[in-house]
């Protein structure tokens, strides 16, 4: 075979053995990884295209990094103010042996104008983060249930559903901010600032909160992923991820203690190999665990929404009725 016939994907060859349907249908934790080493660099390559739609993303790390701020001398040590009042009314040798430990000082620096449009910029991802899980969601579910996805269709489907898409980041940004708040805010409440006496209380709600953080966690596998399979209303969308979130317990579990485990992983190495902690997210993290949340999700949606109108396939036969499944794409 010359070496051009060898290249043509068009040339009909051997081929490759076809898999037992019922082998297909399995989301096993080993096929996991099977398939994520499968479509490793299809999932690199989505990464890449979330990162494009969020890209005031960077807008944020700079501001964060401090470039633009302007600069000033601060004592190093927060000690030295109360010396140097000390130091005002009584000047001995002790105080002026503290004074040479504790006088030393370093640069800060407090925002500039530039710094502040950078966070203004970096405000708008609470827009373009909805795009791009929208995007994300289809390409990874394609993934799950192997079938093709790729770069035009992960921009292809954020301007089907842009809509939904921008609804449902602003929704999501909302709940995490609400969220991490309220965790926080009682955390500290029942912990550390109410008495024993009255700490009880204060603590039950904390795990209240807890609970529902961690059942919001669970229901964002699925709002995506739902959004872009069905044509429903935002408020059916939540519903049935809060019902699929609880179908699926299990699924979803093992999804969360993945996806953190990849985070803390990739914390990990940006602590001992910097360089290459920082480069992660922008080039798999993100698309890692955006596959984890696919591969946990979709077979609980396609059990409990799809198979029970047609149990013969995703795709429903042609005919005169309205069909319930509907692939936005």
């Amino acid at each position: 075979m010359a070496f051009k016939d060898f290249m043509n994907y068009q040339t009909p060859g051997k081929g490759v053995v076809k898999e037992d349907e019922e082998t297909k249908k399995q989301y096993s934790f080993t096929k996991f990884f099977v398939l994520f080493f499968r479509k490793f660099w299809k999932i690199v390559s989505a990464n890449l295209c979330y990162l494009f739609v969020n890209l005031p993303v960077f807008a944020g790390l700079l501001a964060i990094s401090g470039n633009f701020n302007i600069p000033f001398m601060t004592p190093a040590r927060q000690f030295y103010p109360i010396l140097y009042g000390v130091s005002r009314f009584d000047m001995n040798p002790a105080i002026m042996a503290m004074m040479g430990v504790n006088g030393q000082y370093v640069e800060s620096g407090y925002p500039s104008a530039v710094t502040y449009v950078l966070y203004g910029i970096f405000a708008l991802t609470i827009l373009t983060m909805g795009l791009g899980n929208t995007g994300m969601a289809y390409v990874m579910r394609n993934f799950a249930r192997e079938d093709h996805a790729d770069g035009a269709e992960f921009f292809g489907t954020i301007k089907r559903n842009w809509k939904q898409g921008l609804i449902m980041g602003v929704i999501d940004a909302v709940c995490i901010a609400v969220l991490i708040y309220d965790v926080t805010y009682f955390y500290y409440l029942a912990f550390y600032y109410m008495p024993e006496d009255q700490a009880f209380g204060w603590m039950l709600i904390f795990f209240a909160m807890v609970l529902i953080a961690f059942i919001y966690a669970m229901m964002r596998l699925y709002v995506n992923i739902i959004m872009v399979t069905f044509d429903l209303k935002i408020t059916k969308i939540l519903k049935n991820a809060f019902i699929l979130s609880l179908l699926g317990l299990k699924r979803n579990v093992v999804a969360l203690i993945g996806i953190a485990a990849t985070i803390f992983l990739n914390y990990l190495i940006y602590i001992y190999f910097t360089p290459i902690g920082i480069c992660l997210p922008f080039i798999l993290t993100i698309g890692m665990t955006a596959f984890m949340a696919a591969y946990a999700a979709y077979p609980v949606i396609k059990r409990y929404m799809i198979d029970p109108y047609y149990p013969d396939g995703d795709k429903p036969a042609r005919s005169d009725a309205e069909p319930i499944f509907t692939d936005r794409g």
